[in-house]
């Protein structure tokens, strides 16, 4: 995240670095305070995610330069040693914060968040944690897992793999013209300019096509250490701002990176484009250097170059503390919590820095590569030792879970479920049951998936619904196309049990974002839409389409929903055709206190008192009642709300099943209790 000022450069055309850059450590000192002020209040420094940027170019500035430097050397650069000097600066103080998270995640977070946690952890610990979260964005199943304490070694892996290749290319570069040393630096220019084009072509492309993964993944931010590294090797000539626009510079650069902190918003796309402001104002910055006036009074001010010098280790503990904090529950009262949390970050900083960095990157204890080196090896591997007895313990719980539900869902047992709302009853036998287990509630997904279309799939301009069958393949059966989104999908584990005793034969189209709704001009899955469409109306009939959607989040019950006329726009075609849809009013959706509090729950009597209002679980908007009543005859609803919810209330827990994976998805194990109920919905609209 942060690297050491290096010495004055001794190669004729490289920028000279000082020893000390006071305007570097106040950009230090702004990008960690906007990352740890957006942590702590988002809503006040709304775009302090951009401090993150803000290092990275730094990072590309300094690292360049000294590697510049080392490469006119006899000997050119000693990669052993240049990466020694990395694990001194920053592995010794990473890896205690994450030993640190890693207890306190055993300690105060609830065993259900264990697993996802301390994976992040071991993927931290080995610097991959960017694709570990890049890979969970474009997951469906992980899409909505909390933040861990580990979340935030992302951008500390993006810049280790930088240290990693970097020096590479700088070797490369180096050997390729040792017999030619006037045309070493514009070789490195070359290479740094081809990654730079390149890299930021792939930000732009891939920040608008899949913009979840485009945040974390490393060839989308490698141009921004690529322009503080062409910065670092411009010619003398242009190193430097000139002394009469060095003070402009500096001021545009400022506003640049101020304004970004403070004015970007977090529904941006980004990096791609919006990356250029926080970017180029870091970059103009370092070109303007030193400035006199007042700006060098606050760039100088003591406070601030202490908060820059400390910055690598606020980054580090400030985060576990605002994950970990809220789950000690009411201990501290919710305004004082983030101003307590930012004292102790201070704190936890200066003592990491004085008895942790200092110490590790000055003295003995790694004072040779092999030592640096091992040191590595075996603080990584102990940070796994720490964390993968948890991850191991989770799995085997969420097995065992697994198992018992399978089990009771199978059979023929009353009251398991939906049925205990719908019938009013319950069964003795089930005492203390609780199915499945909270730490088991993610992973409760069954066979929703098997047959999904994610995202980037239905973006394609030839994507196409995959169809799967499930049920009855009597010629007499009935033909049913279960066709939306993820919601849909929630229902296959419980119609792949009964669909064949219950004569329906059953093609599953299913797809992110996947409702039967009309395409419309600029619609990202337009094509998708069409060849669904196309399916439905063609030769190939269906008895009945069952539809199912998320509710829409933004808008309140009650207010118009605009994709109401675009869901009675696909119904339409086919109903003419003498196709019956019926739609299935949506689950209602969990708050974020109900699931806070399943999350702490360690016993069925704990769960089952997790719950919410109607109110609060029907608020938002479902579009499905008024299409139905919109498209008139050929469509009718199906509402099972009594399934989940009483006259006023709404439990998580619903005849010892857990009903939610998470906040707008039924369990699989709910899914095989609520299945027979739909069925007989289903074909009493029809009779």
């Amino acid at each position: 995240m942060t690297a050491t000022a290096v010495a004055p450069a001794t190669a004729e055309h490289a920028t000279p670095v000082r020893d000390k850059r006071p305007e570097i450590q106040a950009l230090r000192t702004a990008a960690v305070l906007g990352v740890v002020l957006f942590h702590l209040w988002p809503g006040a420094i709304r775009g302090g995610y951009a401090g993150v940027d803000v290092f990275f170019v730094i990072s590309g500035f300094l690292i360049t330069s000294h590697l510049v430097r080392e490469a006119a050397k006899p000997g050119g650069v000693r990669l052993g040693a240049f990466w020694a000097r990395r694990i001194r600066r920053l592995l010794p103080a990473a890896l205690l914060v994450l030993v640190c998270g890693a207890v306190a995640t055993y300690v105060l977070v609830p065993e259900a968040l264990w697993q996802q946690f301390l994976r992040e952890t071991v993927a931290a610990a080995f610097y991959v944690e960017n694709w570990q979260l890049s890979w969970a964005a474009v997951d469906y199943l992980a899409a909505e897992d909390p933040p861990s304490p580990a979340q935030h070694y992302w951008s500390l892996s993006v810049e280790e793999q930088f240290y990693v290749l970097w020096p590479l290319l700088i070797v490369a570069a180096a050997f390729l013209t040792r017999r030619r040393a006037e045309l070493r630096l514009p070789a490195i220019r070359a290479i740094i300019a081809a990654v730079l084009v390149a890299s930021f072509a792939a930000s732009v492309l891939i920040t608008a096509t899949d913009g979840a993964s485009a945040y974390f993944v490393t060839h989308t931010r490698a141009w921004e250490f690529a322009v503080g590294g062409l910065l670092a090797v411009l010619p003398v000539s242009l190193s430097r701002a000139p002394a009469r626009w060095a003070g402009p510079a500096a001021a545009v650069g400022w506003i640049g990176l101020l304004g970004a902190l403070i004015l970007f918003r977090e529904s941006l796309p980004f990096p791609g484009w919006v990356a250029l402001l926080p970017v180029l104002g870091t970059a103009l910055v370092i070109w303007a250097g030193a400035v006199r006036g007042a700006g060098a009074a606050v760039v100088g001010n003591p406070v601030v170059q202490w908060v820059g010098t400390v910055s690598y280790s606020l980054y580090l503990w400030h985060w576990p503390l605002v994950v970990v904090v809220p789950t000690t529950g009411p201990v501290l009262g919710t305004w004082l919590r983030e101003p307590l949390i930012l004292l102790v970050t201070l704190g936890l900083s200066a003592l990491s820095y004085r008895f942790v960095e200092t110490p590790f990157r000055t003295g003995r204890v790694l004072g040779t590569s092999m030592r640096a080196y091992l040191f590595a090896i075996v603080g990584m591997v102990l940070v796994a030792a720490v964390a993968v007895p948890g991850i191991v313990h989770g799995r085997n719980l969420v097995e065992q879970s697994r198992e018992q539900a399978n089990a009771l869902a199978s059979g023929d047992v009353a009251c398991f479920g939906a049925s205990a709302l719908l019938e009013s009853c319950e069964n003795p036998e089930l005492d203390g049951v609780l199915l499945p287990a909270p730490i088991a509630r993610k992973d409760d997904t069954g066979t929703a998936y098997d047959c999904y279309l994610t995202e980037r799939r239905t973006y394609a301009a030839d994507a196409r619904p995959q169809v799967c069958h499930l049920g009855s393949t009597e010629p007499d059966a009935l033909r049913v196309a279960l066709v939306g989104d993820s919601h849909a999908a929630s229902l296959i584990p419980g119609l792949s049990r009964i669909a064949k005793d219950s004569g329906w034969s059953v093609d599953v189209m299913v797809a992110n974002g996947g409702g039967l709704v009309a395409p419309e001009a600029g619609d990202e899955r337009r094509a998708y839409r069409e060849a669904l469409l196309a399916r439905l109306t063609g030769e190939e009939a269906y008895d009945v389409v069952l539809v199912t959607q998320r509710r829409s989040p933004s808008l309140a019950a009650g207010e118009p929903d605009p994709v109401v006329d675009r869901l009675v726009g696909a119904w339409r075609p086919v109903m003419k055709r003498g196709t019956k849809v019926v739609a299935l009013a949506d689950n209602p959706m969990v708050t974020s206190e109900a699931m806070t509090c399943l999350d702490g729950a360690e016993s069925f009597a704990e769960a089952s008192a997790c719950e919410m209002t109607r109110q609060e679980a029907y608020a938002t908007s479902d579009p499905l009642p008024e299409a139905v009543r919109r498209a008139g005859a050929g469509a009718s609803l199906v509402d099972l709300s009594a399934a989940y919810c009483t006259d006023d209330r709404c439990p998580l827990v619903i005849g010892h099943v857990l009903a939610y994976r998470d906040q707008t998805h039924i369990t699989a194990t709910f899914s095989k209790t609520l299945a027979p109920h739909l069925v007989e919905a289903v074909e009493e609209s029809l009779s």
